[in-house]
């Protein structure tokens, strides 16, 4: 994938993977745009993958435990989110919506900057996804927590300091 690509007006989101994984990029403008690119098709994959995503995040929960919980909370918060009917007014802002789905489908799909199965560092890009996504959006996720009776500090992200 080219540049020229990406410069199409309407790129998807596999596009973009595809492009940022060969060209190494900024995570913070990584998740912006790729939230930004979400369509109800890959709304539609999310929901079709969510038995494999649930395996993935339990086979985390084992190597990875902190990571486990932020996806399965970002899991439950996506979940009851489209519950809601579109037609109906959202609490959640469109960009909480996307770009916590972005990071659910990053982890759910095969194609990563670094690569799962690579020793030690393969969860790194992943780990930094779901970060970003929950400090970026802490208070909405806070009150989403405390709405709901779950402990937002096991969740929340490292100090960045």
């Amino acid at each position: 994938m080219t540049t020229a690509t990406m410069n199409n007006p309407n790129p998807t989101l596999t596009d973009y993977l595809s492009f940022a994984s060969g060209q190494g990029i900024n995570l913070e403008r990584f998740v912006t745009h790729g939230g930004r690119l979400l369509e109800p098709a890959d709304c539609s994959d999310l929901f079709a993958g969510i038995t494999n995503l649930r395996e993935k995040i339990g086979f985390l929960r084992g190597v990875h435990p902190r990571l486990g919980r932020q996806l399965e909370f970002l899991l439950e918060f996506f979940a009851a989110d489209a519950a809601h009917p579109t037609e109906t007014v959202r609490v959640v802002s469109e960009a909480v919506r996307n770009e916590a789905t972005f990071a659910l489908l990053y982890a759910m799909k095969d194609l990563d900057l670094v690569p799962d199965d690579m020793p030690g560092v393969g969860f790194l890009d992943d780990i930094a996804i779901a970060e970003i996504v929950l400090a970026r959006h802490a208070e909405v996720f806070g009150r989403y927590c405390s709405a709901h009776g779950i402990d937002w500090a096991t969740l929340q992200p490292e100090s960045r300091n």
